[in-house]
């Protein structure tokens, strides 16, 4: 249980670093702005209901692609390919500036412990 706060703690710590970059705050508004594109989409295309196409939004974005839902339409297949490649580009980026801010963190961490 400590070591489980313990994580919690250090990525309290990684949050604040990543969102006093303003790149960060505009990409995470990327991430919001296209999984409500999507999730808008499948269930006006599709018929899915809220909750299955914010499902299906995240798990295409994630590449995990469960293949339980999946898109039966025409314009949701072609919609779905310019999802991929524009989203995947936006995860991307989120992924890679909480691995900067870890490493900053972890930078931080190691330069505070020398002080000591």
């Amino acid at each position: 249980m400590v070591a489980f706060a313990l994580l919690f703690r250090s990525l309290w710590h990684i949050l604040k670093i990543l969102f006093r970059q303003e790149e960060q705050k505009a990409i995470m508004l990327a991430v919001l702005f296209i999984l409500t594109i999507g999730t808008i989409f499948y269930h006006n295309v599709e018929g899915m209901t809220y909750l299955d196409a914010l499902y299906f939004s995240v798990m295409t974005l994630a590449t995990v692609g469960y293949g339980d839902l999946s898109p039966q339409t025409a314009l949701g297949k072609v919609f779905t390919i310019i999802y991929v490649l524009i989203g995947v580009g936006i995860i991307t980026a989120v992924i890679a500036n909480f691995s900067r801010a870890l490493a900053e963190y972890h930078k931080r961490k190691k330069h505070k412990e020398a002080r000591e």
